[in-house]
């Protein structure tokens, strides 16, 4: 019916209170809480003045992201 089976491990649902944990150990830097969501929510400007947001998922009024999310963001903002 309406059953989601993901077998991928990058595209995994996490909350975001989980990220600053996987970016400690992506790459060595640790973020609190309250800038992940500051992330998601307004973004962060890159070298070349853009501004690029976390990619979020809501479901069931909590936020979630995936592990390829982290990395493409932290690729993105350099």
């Amino acid at each position: 019916m309406g059953v989601e089976i993901n077998l991928d491990p990058d595209k995994k649902l996490m909350p975001l209170s989980a990220v600053p944990v996987l970016l400690a150990e992506l790459t060595g830097v640790t973020r609190c809480r309250n800038t992940i969501y500051g992330w998601a929510k307004k973004g962060c400007r890159t070298k070349d003045a853009r501004i690029v947001k976390l990619k979020i998922i809501m479901r069931m009024n909590q936020t979630f992201t995936t592990k390829k999310n982290v990395i493409d963001f932290i690729q993105e903002v350099g």
